[in-house]
């Protein structure tokens, strides 16, 4: 009887180990996707945040947009002081809507 690993076997235990590597890179690629989506999201919601609070201290607050990094803002006020508030990405798709009313004056 010989001791040790026959050539088929060390081939396949070589194999069931690329396969795994090779999920997990996979993994960490659509792990770095998310994180990166989400910075941008978290970005776009604290920029909205400045926008409604600053609209929030103007009487008369009109309707405009807003450059940041990773998007645009962009935001329509009704005479009812109603707030249509978008957040666009830099690649032009909508990452959020966010319908609120501003204090009345």
């Amino acid at each position: 009887m010989s001791r040790g690993f026959t050539l088929l076997e060390v081939v396949v235990a070589l194999v069931l180990l690329e396969v795994a590597v090779v999920g997990a890179v996979g993994t960490l690629a659509v792990a770095s996707r998310t994180l990166a989506e989400a910075e941008h999201l978290e970005r776009a919601v604290l920029e909205a945040e400045v926008v409604l609070d600053s609209l929030a201290g103007v009487p008369g607050a009109e309707s405009g947009s807003r450059v940041y990094a990773g998007g645009r803002l962009e935001w329509l006020v009704d005479p009812g002081r109603d707030v249509v508030l978008t957040a666009v990405g830099s690649d032009g798709a909508v990452r959020f809507e966010l319908h609120s009313a501003l204090p009345s004056s």
